[in-house]
C-alpha cells in the first residue's frame, strides 16, 4: 500500500517561511517599519539602533497613531489598512499593502508596540512573542507610535548564523535609511547608533538632501527634469562625469518607493558611453511618477523589484535625455580631458601631426573638447562599412603601409568604440583597423603557418575537463591529432574531454568559447578541410572581441603584427580588416 507523502505544513514552519521572505536582516526591520511611519503620516522620526540593529531598533514617531484594536490586529498576518478590495491592488499609493510586516516581525523578534491615535484617552503598550500577544497594558503618552524590536531571531539560531559582522549589518541598515530620507525630504529624521547620534536631517530639497548624506558639498550633480504630462514625471539628479570617483551611488525611485529595475539601470549607465570608461563612478538619483495603476509592485515580497507598462519607452526616453543633458551642459578643460579616464586617447591630436592638427581645428572649431569626443564616438558607433570611402588596396599601397607601420618608431594609435583602432599615415591618410578581424588574420597565420611544428604550450597545473554529447565525443575523437598538433595537449575518456595544455597564443578564459565553437562542427576523420576549418574557428573564437578596450602598448603590438601577415588586407572570410579615409572624409560625412 502507498504511504500518501503530501501533507500540510504546521502553522509555525509557514510563518516561518513567510518571515524569512519579508525579513532578511535587522535592516529589513528598519525598512518596513520607516515605510509604517510614513503612511501614518509623521513628520518627525526617531531611529534607535543598538549592535547594528541584532539587540535593538526602535522607532518612535508621532504619525496618527492606532487604536486598542487595531493595535491588537497590527501584528496578525494580512491585517491591513491599506487595501480592502481586489482593484485596491492595482492602485498602491501606499509604502505597505499586504499586512505581512509587522506580523514577521513578531514572529521572529520580541516586539513592544506603544501606541495612541487622537480619539483615545490613553494609549496602548503591547508586548509580543512568537507572533503571539503575552502582556498589555495602558500607559500615557503622545499621539504616535513607539515600535522596539529586541533581539532579531533570537529563537532562530541557524538564521542569526548567516548575519554578518556588525559592519557590513549596520552598512545595510544606513542604507535603507538612505532609501526613506531621500524620497520623503518633508520628515525630521533624528538616527542613533549605540547611544549616538549619526544623522540629524531637517527637511531639505533633493540636492541639499544628497550633499548632505554623502558628504557631497563641491560635487556637481545636473538636474534632470521630464515631463509628459498626463503620463509620466522623471525628475532628480545626474552626477557630472568624476574621474576622482571611485564608487557612485545610484537611486532609482517609482513613486517615492527604492526600487531596483535592470533595464532601466543600464540605460542610465549607458547614456554615459563614450564619455566616461567606469560605469560605477556614475551616481543618479531618478524619481519617476506615474498612475499607480500602471505600476506591479505585488512581484516580490520586500517590494524591491517592480514593474510597470511601457518601460521599453520610458527607458529610451530617460537614457536619450540624458545624453542630450551631458552633450549640451556638461563643458570639459583640455588638461581635464587630458587626464581623464576617458574611453578616447587623443595622442593622436598633437601638434607633431599636421594634417590631424588642420582636420581638428577646421572641423570642430566650435566645439568643446567633450563635444569633440561625444561626436567622433557616436560617429563611429553608428558607423556602417559600406559609409566608408574605400581606396584600392593594391600591392603598392599595401607595401607602402606596412613598411611605414614597421618602421615607425612612435606609432601613434587610438581607440573608438571598442571596434577600431585608428592611426595616420603621414599627413594623407587615416587608417581604421578592424581589431576582431585584425586578430582573426594575425591568429590564422600564425596557427597555418606553425601547422605540425611543435608550438609553445601554456600547461595546467590541473587538468580542464570539459563533458561531451556522445556526437561531440566523435567529433573530437576525428580532429584528436589536428587539435594536437596545434599545440591542444588534451585526453580523451568516458564522455569528457581533460585539457592539460594549450597553445600560447590562447587565453585560458577562451577555452570553453573555442570549443563550443569547435563543437559545432560535425569534423569527418580523414578529411583535407578539416585543418582550415579548425584554424578559422580557433582564430575567430580566441581573436580580440570587440568592446574590449585596449591600451596603447597592445594596440601598437596588434598593429605590427596585423601589417607583418603575408596578408593584411583580408580575412580568410573575404572581410576588409582596415579601411583607408583621406583628409577630405571628416569633413564631408560629419559636418
Amino acid at each position: 500500500m502507498n504511504k500518501d507523502l503530501i501533507q500540510f505544513l504546521p502553522k509555525n514552519v509557514i510563518n516561518q517561511i513567510a518571515a524569512g521572505e519579508v525579513i532578511e536582516r535587522p535592516s529589513s526591520v528598519l525598512k518596513e517599519l520607516l515605510e509604517n511611519a510614513i503612511d501614518a503620516k509623521a513628520k518627525i522620526i526617531d531611529i534607535f539602533i543598538k549592535d547594528s540593529g541584532k539587540t535593538l531598533i526602535q522607532l518612535i514617531d508621532n504619525g496618527e497613531g492606532m487604536s486598542f484594536n487595531d493595535a491588537k490586529m497590527s501584528f496578525q498576518r494580512y491585517s491591513t489598512s491599506k487595501i480592502k478590495t481586489n482593484d485596491d491592488i492595482f492602485r498602491i499609493k501606499t509604502k505597505g499593502f499586504r499586512g505581512e510586516a509587522l506580523a514577521s516581525i513578531a514572529f521572529i523578534s520580541q516586539l513592544e508596540i506603544q501606541t495612541k491615535n487622537k480619539e483615545s484617552g490613553v494609549g496602548i503598550h503591547l508586548f509580543v512573542e512568537d507572533g503571539k500577544m503575552k502582556k498589555q497594558t495602558s500607559i500615557n503618552m503622545l499621539q504616535g507610535t513607539r515600535i522596539s524590536v529586541k533581539n532579531i531571531f533570537y529563537k532562530f539560531p541557524a538564521r542569526r548564523r548567516f548575519l554578518k559582522s556588525s559592519r557590513i549589518e549596520f552598512q545595510h541598515i544606513v542604507n535603507e535609511f538612505y532609501k526613506i530620507v531621500l524620497s520623503h525630504r518633508d520628515i525630521i529624521y533624528r538616527f542613533y547608533h549605540n547611544d549616538k547620534i549619526i544623522f540629524s536631517l531637517k527637511k531639505a530639497s533633493l540636492e541639499e538632501r544628497i550633499k548632505e548624506i554623502f558628504n557631497n558639498h563641491k560635487k556637481i550633480f545636473i538636474p534632470i527634469l521630464i515631463n509628459k504630462k498626463n503620463i509620466i514625471l522623471i525628475e532628480g539628479f545626474i552626477s557630472s562625469p568624476d574621474f576622482s570617483e571611485k564608487k557612485g551611488n545610484q537611486f532609482l525611485f517609482v513613486n517615492q518607493r527604492c526600487i531596483t529595475n535592470t533595464l532601466l539601470h543600464r540605460n542610465i549607465l549607458h547614456a554615459y558611453d563614450g564619455i566616461i570608461k567606469n560605469l560605477k563612478t556614475i551616481s543618479y538619483f531618478i524619481f519617476i511618477h506615474m498612475d499607480p495603476c500602471l505600476v506591479n509592485w505585488n512581484i516580490h515580497p520586500s517590494k524591491k523589484e517592480v514593474k510597470f507598462e511601457e518601460e521599453d519607452k520610458i527607458c529610451k526616453i530617460l537614457q536619450q535625455e540624458i545624453k542630450n543633458i551631458l552633450c549640451s551642459q556638461y563643458k570639459i578643460k583640455k588638461n581635464e580631458l587630458d587626464n581623464s579616464n576617458l574611453l578616447l586617447s587623443c595622442d593622436l591630436m598633437n601638434q607633431n601631426n599636421s594634417f590631424l592638427n588642420h582636420y581638428y581645428n577646421s572641423c570642430f572649431e566650435e566645439l568643446s573638447y567633450q563635444e569633440k569626443i561625444i561626436q567622433l564616438e557616436n560617429w563611429f558607433r553608428n558607423m556602417k562599412e559600406s559609409d566608408i570611402f574605400l581606396f584600392k588596396k593594391d600591392i603598392h599601397f599595401t607595401n607602402e603601409l606596412s613598411n611605414y607601420v614597421l618602421d615607425e618608431k612612435n606609432l601613434k594609435t587610438f581607440q573608438m568604440s571598442g571596434k577600431y583602432i585608428i592611426f595616420p599615415l603621414n599627413n594623407d591618410y587615416i587608417i581604421l583597423v578592424d581589431q576582431h578581424r585584425a586578430h582573426q588574420n594575425i591568429l590564422f597565420e600564425f596557427f597555418f603557418e606553425n601547422f605540425e611544428k611543435k608550438l609553445i604550450s601554456q600547461q595546467f597545473l590541473f587538468p580542464i575537463e570539459m563533458k561531451l554529447l556522445k556526437n561531440e565525443l566523435i567529433s573530437l575523437t576525428n580532429i584528436k591529432y589536428d587539435l594536437i598538433e596545434i599545440g591542444f595537449h588534451l585526453y580523451l575518456f568516458n564522455k569528457s574531454i581533460y585539457l592539460y595544455s594549450i597553445p600560447e597564443k590562447i587565453h585560458q578564459n577562451m577555452i570553453i568559447d573555442i570549443f563550443q565553437k569547435i563543437l559545432t562542427y560535425n569534423f569527418v576523420k580523414g578529411e583535407k578541410n578539416n585543418k582550415k576549418i579548425l584554424i578559422k574557428s580557433i582564430s575567430k573564437s580566441a581573436a580580440i572581441k570587440y568592446g574590449t578596450k585596449l591600451n596603447s602598448d597592445k594596440m601598437e603590438y596588434l598593429i605590427r603584427d596585423l601589417f607583418s601577415c603575408n596578408n593584411p588586407n583580408y580575412t580568410y572570410s573575404g572581410d576588409p580588416v582596415f579601411f583607408v579615409l583621406n583628409n577630405n572624409f571628416f569633413k564631408k560625412t560629419i559636418l
